[in-house]
């Protein structure tokens, strides 16, 4: 008997060990993980599962008391895992602008104009030959000009009171910027890895998918993170993790990436620093006081706009390169 408990306990520490060299083992896959769908249901089911993610998670939020992020990413999963995994942009779409404040959809009807005008905009999109496909943050900066058009339509400024401490000072920390641009940048580009951890780990898992990553990241962070700013952020950065890591080092076009893997350091410092440069821009857009007070998208938006700035950097880089060549 103590033979075969010796054998059972020395199989056991066989099989951790090799569950723990797959752990390792990252990136698993030398190709890009799954992106999101390219197929979409009928259009009438389209609008309305924008319409429900927009009003269940502005319902959720204002009217429950949960949190932005965990009313948007409880959706989302909600959705895309219950219904149909190729209803989770459209589910994603939607609870992005259902995150808008009170200041502009305070009641029902606005919350709807508001639906509508996501829905519109979301159809747009991947009608015009899914728009910038394989790049992070379009779905939250395609909601972001559905909030901007409701904004306008209510009179509503873009612009508002500016944060008092400058974005380049220091405040007494010792670093070369504010506290909130330190910690936009840090959980954007935490939130990027950890989704692109989490896709990159199986390309049979559910996380694999992009917009369940995503939420996946949003939902941990709104459960465990206390500061708002911080789960913002974190939320903020997962967005950028959704990007084709072809598409986001190399500038390849959907369906073209390059042939061999990139190292886990290269995708974790290509995915960190543009999560870095999203959360930089998202800090400065809340020192300037542009879009702040719960503007559905823009997240997204900020995150869509340090991927191509990364992107446009990444291409200055290899080009110099080549010249010295």
């Amino acid at each position: 008997q103590q033979q075969q408990q010796q054998q059972q306990q020395q199989q056991q520490l066989q099989r951790f060990g090799r569950d723990a060299q797959t752990l390792v083992r990252w990136p698993r896959s030398s190709h890009d993980p799954p992106g999101v769908s390219s197929e979409f249901p009928f259009l009438a089911t389209r609008v309305g599962i924008t319409l429900l993610s927009t009003l269940s998670t502005w319902f959720l939020h204002l009217h429950n008391g949960y949190s932005p992020v965990l009313a948007s990413s409880a959706a989302t999963l909600l959705i895309s895992t219950c219904l149909d995994k190729r209803l989770g942009q459209a589910a994603f779409c939607g609870s992005f602008a259902g995150m808008s404040g009170a200041h502009l959809a305070p009641d029902v009807s606005s919350a709807m104009v508001l639906a509508m005008l996501t829905s519109l905009s979301y159809e747009v999109l991947i009608h015009a030959k899914n728009l910038s496909l394989g790049i992070g943050g379009r779905l939250g900066a395609t909601a972001f000009l559905a909030t901007s058009a409701l904004a306008r339509y209510r009179g509503v400024a873009s612009v508002g009171r500016k944060v008092r401490r400058a974005v380049w000072k220091t405040g007494g920390t010792g670093f070369p910027l504010s506290p909130i641009v330190m910690t936009m940048m840090a959980f954007h580009a935490l939130g990027a890895m950890a989704t692109i951890f989490l896709r990159e780990a199986s390309d049979e898992s559910g996380a694999a998918d992009p917009v369940r990553a995503s939420s996946v990241v949003g939902l941990l962070g709104a459960l465990f993170v206390k500061d708002p700013t911080s789960v913002l952020a974190l939320y903020g950065g997962s967005f950028v993790g959704m990007s084709l890591p072809s598409r986001l080092m190399y500038g390849s076009a959907p369906g073209n990436a390059r042939s061999g893997s990139p190292t886990a350091l290269a995708l974790a410092a290509a995915f960190g620093g543009a999560g870095a440069i999203a959360g930089l821009i998202h800090g400065i857009t809340i020192h300037q006081g542009y879009w702040n007070g719960g503007w559905g998208g823009k997240a997204g938006l900020c995150a869509f706009a340090g991927c191509w700035v990364y992107r446009g950097l990444a291409s200055a880089m290899d080009a110099v390169k080549s010249r010295a060549r």
